[in-house]
């Protein structure tokens, strides 16, 4: 018997809510007892055990003192692709097995980020200023469209998928960077890792979609920034610091690269200061890519499916190497 914890309190940075219906389905899907808990406090008081944890992950506090008083813990699911706060904490140290929702986010980070690269491309937050200042004129910037162009995709993983398919659609030429060169649908040429700088200097648009790990931890900093084309336009929709702030920021100023569009940005929240906020050619989003009011459908139903496996002792999916970090 298979008892789930489900442990998740409204949170007004995290705008998915976990409803009833979400609980039956998870009851439907395990041989044991589901819990809901708002807090950890509320799963210690009351005494809630449980061998699966279903949280969130990706940020804020998380259930280091529960995980530790439990007897029967095994697995722990969080709904969020990141998991560097669980890793980076006692958690990780715990026998457990620990699986990500890689591979939900694809559809709500590929819209927006076509969303960037058209609002670039058509000027949008030019037209937007104009509308506010009652500017009627279409001199002052240079209108294009995604033909042609080149993106750039560094970490091509699940998400990468979405964003190329909605690139070649609009006539893009799609490349992609990876630890592991392998053909990709979508794309129309993969780069290992070490060749980063080769998809860097041609790419109209780079894609930041790679893991935070050691090995990208300020990944793309001042000499990366560099080796890319004047008028390039870099999409963080990661995490922040695999890009360093302070080297982009120098390189938006001083017209080294065309522009940003940044939902993941070091440190969030951004301070209040800093000058990224007011630069013509950066795009700001409160870490929002993946929001959607399907989220938690998504997230939900991929739980269900691993806890069918579980239960079954197979391999699961999404299962991260505690070790290697990803």
């Amino acid at each position: 018997m298979t008892d789930v914890l489900i442990l998740f309190g409204n949170r007004p940075d995290i705008p998915m809510k976990i409803e009833e219906r979400h609980i039956q389905a998870v009851q439907a899907a395990c041989s044991g007892r589901v819990y809901f808990c708002k807090s950890e406090e509320e799963a210690l008081r009351d005494g809630v055990d449980a061998e699966v944890l279903f949280t969130w992950g990706g940020s804020g506090k998380m259930p280091e003192a529960w995980c530790a008083a439990s007897k029967r813990l095994k697995w722990v699911n969080s709904f969020s692709a990141g998991v560097n706060p669980i890793m980076d904490g006692p958690i990780s140290s715990l026998p457990i097995r620990l699986t990500n929702a890689k591979g939900i986010h694809g559809k709500t980070m590929g819209v927006t980020t076509m969303g960037y690269i058209i609002s670039f491309l058509r000027h949008f937050p030019t037209m937007l200023r104009q509308q506010r200042e009652h500017v009627w004129d279409k001199t002052s910037v240079t209108f294009m469209e995604p033909t042609g162009l080149t993106v750039g995709i560094i970490g091509a993983g699940a998400i990468a998928g979405e964003v190329a398919r909605l690139c070649k659609a609009m006539d893009m030429t799609v490349l992609g960077v990876k630890r592991t060169v392998t053909p990709l649908e979508h794309f129309d040429r993969v780069y290992a890792n070490r060749e980063m700088d080769q998809v860097l200097a041609v790419s109209d648009f780079v894609v930041v979609l790679t893991p935070l790990t050691d090995a990208t931890r300020g990944l793309i900093g001042a000499a990366e920034l560099a080796r890319m084309k004047p008028t390039a336009v870099l999409i963080n929709i990661a995490r922040g610091p695999v890009v360093d702030t302070a080297a982009l920021t120098d390189a938006l100023r001083r017209g080294i690269i065309g522009g940003a569009a940044l939902d993941a940005v070091d440190p969030e929240p951004l301070p209040a200061d800093s000058p990224l906020w007011d630069m013509e050619n950066v795009i700001l989003t409160p870490h929002c890519a993946a929001d959607s009011t399907l989220y938690m459908d998504r997230a939900m139903a991929q739980f269900c499916d691993n806890l069918a496996r579980y239960e079954k002792g197979e391999p699961l999916f999404n299962e991260i190497d505690l070790q290697r970090r990803y």
